[in-house]
């Protein structure tokens, strides 16, 4: 840097400073100095040289201080940059922590709509499964119920009830009493049919009697 060549006046005395300060800067501090010895002379009954070895010792004294104060300073930075850092690691690894608990929350709420699902599914198979069960399950009859239908007449019904019998013996039956072994033992259902059928004609079929059928008054 360019260095100046700078006159200043100090305690009435001229002197000549080389610096690479400023000319202002350099005036600033000579004027303080000047002050400062100017005070001391006047309040005191002491030399200018006295006043001047005063006035350094006082400038000695606020370096000295100032400088206690900047390590200061500086310590307490270094302590807050250092908990700074500590802060930030303390940061750096919560924000792990969270990240790690988001993830685990995700896998969770995924685990927990398989779950519904699966769970929906099974319902529904239960469901299915129980309405099968009921469509194939066995109805009972009772002889309560009312076992009557109707049909079309030119639909045919038969209804076949296989008979384990035993063979019975080759004997020879007379007309008449084959007629009355059928009259007896005509089919229910197929009464019901005819009788269903000649209600919807309008009329009631007249009971037909065997002819050895006892009649009564």
């Amino acid at each position: 840097m360019e260095k100046n060549k700078i006159t200043v006046f100090v305690a009435s005395q001229k002197l000549t400073l080389i610096t690479t300060e400023s000319e202002k800067y350099v005036n600033d501090i000579a004027n303080k100095v000047d002050t400062v010895i100017n005070s001391l002379f006047t309040s005191t009954n002491m030399s200018k040289e006295r006043c001047a070895i005063m006035a350094a010792l006082d400038f000695c004294d606020d370096e000295a201080k100032a400088k206690q104060a900047l390590a200061q300073v500086k310590e307490q930075v270094k302590d807050y940059i250092e908990d700074s850092a500590k802060l930030r690691a303390e940061n750096e690894e919560l924000k792990a922590k969270i990240e790690k608990l988001e993830a685990q929350n995700s896998e969770l709420l995924s685990s927990k709509k398989t779950m519904v699902a699966t769970s929906v599914e099974i319902k529904e198979k239960e469901e299915l499964k129980q309405e099968v069960v009921e469509k194939t399950q066995p109805v009972e009859i009772s002889a309560e119920d009312d076992l009557s239908f109707d049909i079309e007449e030119k639909e045919q019904v038969e209804i076949s009830a296989p008979v384990k019998a035993e063979p019975a013996p080759q004997m020879n039956t007379p007309k008449s009493e084959k007629k009355r072994h059928n009259h007896e033992h005509i089919n229910p259902f197929r009464q019901r049919h005819m009788e269903q059928k000649n209600e919807k004609k309008g009329y009631t079929p007249v009971r037909q009697y065997s002819l050895f059928e006892d009649k009564k008054d």
